[in-house]
């Protein structure tokens, strides 16, 4: 009996040394990111997305969905031109620059042309104002880690409201570049997440063209055109109002855009809070309306009628988010 007492007290010394030597780490890990605030960590990352040229791999996913992407980012004297690669599934090609955004879908054949727009054509996020987001968010730094072998700080943004949904980012010490991204609803579940497994600078002069993808000719059909015509986006109805808005969202744009083959006009309002972003749709209503709440992975949506036009609102938001967008929607004669 006293031979197992001391054994079990020989490795519950042996435990609790383990344990206080891994505390220990973790403290050290979390002073050497002291030198920095979070608040400093989220610029640097910020500077270093939106000004470094890199190129790398990473996975996404996205609710049961996961995926594998290649990237390049360019930036230099012409602007910002990027270009992503799907690597399993249906293989796609996007590249996007200052005015347009072309996708390439080989295996239906087909290109899609419409306008830039960086917040819908990658799934990487960028903060552009880090200190207007210290008003909705709380930031911290939660410790140290590794990601695709490059040292990382991690930084918690926690939502001060129920209207959007909080996050973690693995930021590379060295470069500031992001590694990691975890999307995380309410009750903390994971909904969705970026990992690179490689992400490295390049020069600013890195070639950029769809190198991978077979040569389009006229066997590839145009579904839809962006030129810069007028009569594909109009300005808004401004009729159309929003009643009241969660704390920190604003609206970014809002204009009118013909559907391709048809007399229909769809009106569009693109919202943020520098975080999270929705749209808010107003069309007129068709069987293909969405009434009531769907999702997917981070993303929700929720419609509405109103009178002979359908309301949806859509984005990485929490379904109360996209419902109170839907139903602010208000018709001013």
């Amino acid at each position: 009996m006293h031979r197992n007492n001391r054994s079990i007290n020989r490795y519950s010394a042996a435990f609790l040394r383990g344990m206080l030597f891994s505390l220990l780490m973790l403290a050290s890990g979390i002073a050497l990111a002291e030198g920095m605030s979070a608040m400093d960590w989220m610029q640097k990352m910020s500077s270093a997305m939106q000004g470094l040229s890199y190129q790398g791999r990473f996975v996404y996913l996205q609710g049961s969905h996961l995926e594998s992407m290649s990237i390049t980012h360019i930036n230099n004297a012409q602007g910002v031109r990027e270009r992503l690669l799907s690597l399993n599934g249906e293989a796609r090609e996007i590249l996007r620059d200052n005015n347009n955004l072309t996708c390439v879908w080989p295996s239906s054949r087909q290109v899609v042309v419409d306008r830039s727009n960086q917040k819908t054509a990658s799934p990487l996020w960028v903060p552009e104002d880090v200190e207007k987001l210290s008003a909705i968010y709380q930031f911290s730094v939660v410790g140290k880690n590794r990601v695709a072998d490059q040292p990382t700080v991690v930084v918690s943004i926690m939502p001060r409201d129920e209207y959007r949904f909080g996050m973690k980012v693995w930021i590379n010490e060295n470069n500031g570049l992001m590694l990691q991204s975890v999307v995380m609803d309410d009750q903390h579940q994971v909904r969705e997440q970026i990992m690179f497994t490689d992400l490295q600078p390049i020069d600013n002069d890195h070639p950029l063209v769809f190198s991978v993808m077979p040569k389009i000719n006229e066997g590839f059909s145009l579904v839809q055109s962006h030129n810069g015509a007028d009569d594909l986006q109009q300005a808004a109805d401004t009729r159309w109002q929003l009643s009241s808005l969660p704390a920190g969202f604003s609206v970014d744009s809002a204009f009118r855009k013909k559907m391709p083959d048809s007399d229909t006009y769809i009106q569009q309002m693109v919202l943020s809070d520098g975080m999270a972003s929705a749209s808010i749709f107003i069309e007129p209503t068709s069987a293909e309306s969405l009434i009531g709440e769907t999702s997917m992975g981070a993303v929700n949506a929720f419609g509405v009628r109103y009178n002979e036009f359908t309301i949806t609102a859509i984005g990485e938001v929490p379904a109360i988010t996209v419902r109170q967008l839907a139903q602010a929607v208000t018709y001013q004669n």
